[in-house]
């Protein structure tokens, strides 16, 4: 599979399936989005089944950061 396909598009966010290892040289960027996931996904009330994919689409850019960091990184 190719490395494109982890990166991702409001159509179709989800985390990549080596989440939530860390990398030594990743645990800045993974530190960020773990933050900001942690932040983001808190449901409004107890119906609120979007929280998980609005998170996901408020941190995008940490999550394409922690995705593209962990595809260098972990294979070395």
């Amino acid at each position: 599979m190719s490395e494109d396909h982890y990166i991702h598009s409001d159509k179709d966010l989800r985390v990549p399936p080596f989440f939530p290892a860390v990398t030594s040289e990743c645990k800045e960027v993974a530190a960020k989005f773990f933050i900001c996931i942690e932040k983001s996904t808190i449901p409004l009330n107890e119906q609120d089944k979007d929280a998980p994919r609005r998170g996901l689409v408020l941190c995008e850019k940490e999550l394409n950061a922690y995705t593209q960091c962990m595809l260098k990184y972990q294979q070395k």
